[in-house]
């Protein structure tokens, strides 16, 4: 891992340049080529995921991540953590996330529990989880077929990890109602990385579902891109921001948690890792109030 200067940034990402010409003269063809957040757009890559681990049913969670990771990029590539922007090549970006997502639990867990992901892709993240806290089970959920249908066919002859259908837009969240149907409020940990992005708004989310398991869960514990931390006195902050702005993604997670009936934010922890430096995962935390 080595130091980059943001003068540097435009030669490892596009993204500077596009945010500052404002997307001028852009086809939509171009601007989706940036790639999709849409259940349709994750269901497509995890179908191809799917075949590859049904033509190599040997194939591990991690050699199967590795993979898609190397398709995906080349090294070296630019992260962040901090505030602070690094090169490091595509298998160490993984294990620096890897330890992020380990990290955000390990005060919430002591054994015994039950941690609730929701939209959990294929269920990666609980393969990881699963390694570092044996004495925890897992349960992940996802809106999209094929992401249920690999992370199954991955982890299914695992005792303590599962993936259901699941998704946030639902009035009640089945999957969660049926994990608090087995264990007491104190065993069960609510769990989000990154899947929160693609909403444009979660006040909804927050407000009118969320709120109802507030006080039959230990803690909530997000790992997600958090709009309301990033600078404004930066132009690493504004970058961020206007990339946020430029894929719609949500800007109101904290402020939702944090007047959300029946929810305290007992911490907010700034980019604890950035896979796309420009997007950087931050850490909040709750208990009920």
């Amino acid at each position: 891992m080595r130091e980059l200067s943001l003068d540097d940034l435009p030669n490892h990402s596009p993204w500077p340049a596009r945010l500052l010409d404002g997307g001028n003269g852009e086809t939509d063809e171009q601007e989706a080529e940036y790639g999709g957040t849409g259940v349709s757009d994750y269901d497509e890559v995890y179908a191809n995921l799917l075949g590859l681990v049904e033509a190599n049913p040997e194939t591990e969670f991690r050699e199967l991540q590795r993979s898609a990771n190397h398709y995906a990029e080349e090294s070296p590539v630019a992260i962040s953590r901090a505030g602070d922007l690094f090169l490091v090549d595509v298998d160490e970006k993984q294990e620096l996330q890897d330890e992020a997502l380990v990290a955000s639990l390990a005060g919430a867990l002591d054994g015994g529990e039950t941690v609730v992901s929701l939209g959990c892709g294929w269920g990666y993240e609980l393969g990881v989880l699963a390694e570092a806290y044996p004495n925890c089970e897992f349960v992940g959920g996802d809106p999209a077929e094929n992401g249920v249908a690999l992370g199954r066919e991955l982890f299914g002859d695992r005792d303590r990890i599962r993936v259901e259908p699941f998704d946030f837009r639902d009035d009640e969240w089945d999957l969660l109602e049926d994990v608090l149907a087995e264990r007491d409020a104190d065993d069960v940990v609510l769990f989000t990385q990154g899947s929160l992005t693609a909403l444009p708004s979660v006040r909804d989310v927050v407000r009118e579902t969320l709120t109802k398991y507030a006080d039959r869960v230990r803690e909530g514990v997000h790992l997600e891109h958090v709009y309301e931390l990033h600078s404004e006195e930066s132009l690493l902050g504004l970058l961020r921001r206007a990339y946020t702005e430029r894929r719609n993604y949500n800007d109101d997670l904290l402020a939702s948690l944090q007047v959300a009936e029946g929810v305290e934010v007992t911490s907010a922890t700034y980019d604890v890792v950035g896979g796309n430096p420009l997007h950087p995962l931050s850490e909040i935390r709750w208990e009920s109030a």
